[in-house]
C-alpha cells in the first residue's frame, strides 16, 4: 500500500546539502548559508 507523503522542498534541500557537506562535497560557508535561508523561511511562515 502506497501512502501520500508531503515533504517540504526547503527542508529536503537542506537535508541533501547536509549530506553533501558531511561527504566534503559542499563547503562550510555554503552549508551555513543554506541553513540560514531555511531558518529565515521557517520564521516567516510561523
Amino acid at each position: 500500500m502506497v501512502q501520500n507523503i508531503k515533504i517540504d522542498n526547503e527542508y529536503m534541500a537542506v537535508f541533501l546539502i547536509e549530506i553533501l557537506f558531511e561527504k566534503g562535497l559542499v563547503n562550510r560557508q555554503t552549508f551555513i548559508n543554506v541553513r540560514k535561508r531555511l531558518n529565515s523561511h521557517i520564521s516567516q511562515t510561523v
